[in-house]
């Protein structure tokens, strides 16, 4: 037979031809693509193992996982505290209870703020992941970015976003994977929604100047040398970004054309999270947002391509089903929880030490509110009054500033969908590196600050 390539006559017994190399023989159907040959028919049991196969690949049922089990884990845990409260599985609620303290169930995700407020959130940190210019966040927070500009603008970037430590995870993981650098991502990420400016004025308002200003102070500088510490921890990570931060700036050199449409988008987003998130009556928070949404539907329709658009929803749903998922449970499940825990037990763990007490045992106030801060979800200032109401009961300073530290910028529920994103690894340093420093921070202060007195406790 010949080779159908160069006509050569391939010896009998002999697969390849002996001049070009291919394997063509005259009686055989012609080839796909040069140099590739006809694959023979697919043997049965291949076909049927292949279809199975393809059964488990990303499709439907896939991509519905996550909310299945979501929603069954939610019922379940629904069920339970049902069925125990009716047959009395489980003690009677306290009088005092600390869900009359922090009410877990006013989370955004369990009201109409989910629309005023989370998906703003999301849109916009789909936005950032999909839209925003590469370079821009490069320059900025990029693992080549200078460290003073980096930090800083890490740090104070979360100032006008009034977030809690879930609703955080969007931005954070955008500007993670768009290629912050670590050190100035996890600097955002704490600093965001415990440096905002709505959470500034209610702790001044509501508890005082002094424990407003030291929290003040103290978030921006906690988050700086937590930024630091990751990113010297994970320095080998860190190089890693660094030379894909240099390959991307050289492929972008040239790259850097107009986008006053997404800054446009990006600023309307951005007046959306701020707006939806402030505290004011309904119907001018429901006008100002249906007019910003209005501005942005004209600017998308008039603006952007239809494959821009697929791209910004594909990645804020990307985002949705990183976050709901896990939120959804964990606020159900903390919330009852929070009903059957009594106010006291608490009080007793975080209150005033004996007078005659010793160092190690004066710090145990602070270090288990610290890890209470930590773990708790608390909505957005609901951190706040929960400091307020233990004041007023005699918590001493300490304990109330390791709350404010730790409770608005850390959470489970917040840690498991970072987990997600990033891995357990990065997240556990990044907890501990938290607690151990707001608490070293909260025993600073309870050192230097005397006993709390509010105004509405002095008579006149």
């Amino acid at each position: 037979m010949n080779c159908t390539k160069c006509q050569s006559v391939i010896p009998q017994g002999k697969t390849f031809c002996p001049k070009c190399g291919h394997y063509a023989p005259a009686d055989i159907p012609p080839l796909r693509e040069p140099g590739v040959l006809t694959e023979p028919p697919e043997p049965d049991h291949l076909r049927l193992i292949r279809a199975g196969t393809a059964l488990r690949e990303p499709g439907a049922l896939t991509e519905l996982r996550p909310w299945i089990v979501s929603l069954a884990v939610t019922g379940a845990a629904l069920l339970a505290v049902h069925l125990a409260s009716t047959y009395h599985w489980l003690p009677a609620r306290p009088a005092s209870a600390l869900s009359e303290v922090v009410d877990v169930f006013t989370c955004c995700l369990l009201s109409w703020k989910a629309f005023t407020t989370m998906l703003p959130a999301f849109l916009l940190g789909g936005a950032i992941g999909a839209l925003v210019p590469t370079h821009v966040l490069l320059q900025n927070l990029g693992a080549q970015a200078r460290p003073l500009r980096a930090y800083s603008v890490a740090a104070v970037s979360g100032f006008v976003l009034s977030l809690c430590s879930c609703n955080i995870v969007p931005l954070f993981v955008s500007i993670y994977r768009r290629g912050a650098g670590i050190g100035p991502a996890f600097t955002f990420l704490y600093a965001g929604p415990a440096i905002n400016l709505v959470a500034m004025i209610f702790t001044f308002e509501i508890i005082g100047p002094t424990l407003g200003l030291w929290r003040a102070v103290g978030v921006p500088a906690i988050a700086l040398v937590v930024g630091l510490l990751m990113a010297l921890l994970f320095r080998k990570d860190a190089a890693e970004q660094r030379e894909q931060a240099a390959a991307a700036k050289a492929r972008l050199a040239d790259a850097q054309g107009s986008h006053a449409h997404v800054w446009g988008l990006f600023g309307l987003l951005l007046a959306a999270v701020v707006y939806g998130a402030w505290e004011m009556p309904w119907t001018p928070k429901i006008l100002g947002m249906v007019a910003l949404a209005a501005v942005i539907a004209l600017l998308v329709w008039r603006r952007f391509e239809a494959e821009e658009v697929k791209q910004w929803m594909t990645e804020t749903y990307g985002l949705v089903k990183l976050v709901i998922p896990v939120l959804l449970p964990a606020v159900v499940i903390i919330g009852a929880l929070a009903a059957y825990v009594d106010v006291k037990l608490v009080y007793h763990l975080v209150g005033p030490a004996p007078s005659d007490a010793s160092y190690l045992r004066e710090l145990r106030p602070i270090v288990i509110a610290d890890l209470f801060g930590a773990l708790m979800y608390f909505p957005i200032l609901s951190e706040v009054a929960f400091a307020k109401a233990f004041l007023k009961l005699g918590m001493e300073v300490g304990p109330a500033l390791a709350v404010l530290l730790t409770g608005a910028g850390l959470s489970l529920p917040g840690a498991v969908i970072v987990a997600r994103a990033i891995g357990w690894r990065k997240v556990l340093v990044y907890q501990a590196l938290v607690i151990v420093i707001a608490g070293a921070f909260a025993a600073f202060f309870g050192s230097e600050i005397g006993q709390y007195i509010c105004a509405c406790m002095m008579t006149h």
